[in-house]
């Protein structure tokens, strides 16, 4: 398992070096918007949306986490040499969220294989091994750059140098599994009613994506290093209590998907009700159980739901 730990750590370093300016370094550029809701709602739908069509092929773990790293490593090149308020830097973002789709898609199986019956501890474990790739990788970034657009360049071009290595590392992967092609959409009503639910939430969720970066950079005049400590202080809070709450999702999991998606309400009345950037970090210690129910609950029980209705 040891390939796996050291994939999903370094992944995590890497994108953490600079996927978490990319709203902000849009807005800033003059972004704004559908092309800067594009660029919001890219890390969300895209992976998403990939994740669902290769739901009806024949699909093994390995190979996608192989595809989706490499093909990324071109993309964040790519963008280190690209003006960041053309269409090109959008429509090459596109497809770099579009491919970490891949790869994700490939480490859910890979996780579904290895994380046995207590699935919240497990997800709970490898997650903690995510924030920590990612916590220093921020602040590094953040408090570098500061407020020179340009230096977030050569960030973008060690993102793809470490995601080069990291896909040598996912060649390496000691452990994989197959999905068979899907027949069909076959589900239960419990997990459609979920879906159902999801799917509205996110609709409404989801409004609020381009606003955070508009006021960031218009409202609180924030620059790198704001968003650095945010994001930090996010990361810090999740890898807390990452393993604590994966112990909770265990004894119950329903409880913990209502309130994960219910505490996901601090965030959109904090951009709206706060003063200073203060105020937008205190609430971001929230973020640690939003973001450790999100990679533990959900997950789990989809694994769970979806089992009798894969083939």
């Amino acid at each position: 398992m040891k390939p796996l730990r050291t994939y999903i750590l370094l992944k995590n370093f890497a994108l953490n070096l600079s996927q978490p300016f990319i709203s902000f370094l849009s807005a800033l550029s003059g972004l704004n918007g559908e092309v800067l809701a594009i660029v919001s709602s890219a890390g969300t739908v895209l992976p998403s949306l990939v994740q669902f069509l290769l739901g009806f092929i024949r699909a093994r773990g390995k190979k996608l986490v192989i595809l989706g790293t490499g093909v990324s490593t071109l993309l964040w090149i790519t963008l280190a040499f690209t003006p960041f308020n053309s269409v090109s830097f959008v429509l090459l973002y596109v497809l770099l969220e579009s491919s970490l789709g891949i790869s994700l898609f490939g480490w859910y199986l890979i996780m579904e294989r290895v994380s046995g019956t207590t699935r919240g501890k497990t997800l709970a474990q490898y997650s903690f091994y995510s924030t920590l790739g990612g916590l220093v990788a921020t602040l590094i970034t953040g408090f570098l750059v500061g407020r020179s657009v340009s230096m977030i360049r050569p960030f973008f071009l060690i993102t793809g140098i470490l995601t080069l290595i990291d896909t040598y590392i996912a060649w390496n992967f000691d452990v994989d599994y197959e999905k068979p092609p899907s027949k069909g959409l076959k589900v239960s009503k419990e997990l459609r009613d979920f879906l159902l639910v999801t799917f509205g939430f996110n609709v409404i969720w989801s409004s609020a994506w381009p606003l955070f970066p508009l006021a960031q950079v218009y409202v609180f005049s924030m620059n790198f290093e704001n968003v650095a400590i945010i994001n930090t202080i996010s990361g810090l809070s999740t890898l807390l209590m990452q393993n604590w709450v994966g112990k909770l999702v265990d004894k119950n999991r329903k409880l913990m998907m209502f309130l994960g998606r219910l505490a996901l309400a601090t965030f959109p009345l904090a951009y709206a009700l706060s003063n200073s950037v203060y105020e937008i970090y205190l609430a971001n210690v929230v973020a640690g159980f939003t973001n450790s129910v999100n990679s533990t609950a959900y997950l789990s029980y989809l694994y769970d739901s979806s089992k009798d209705t894969r083939h």
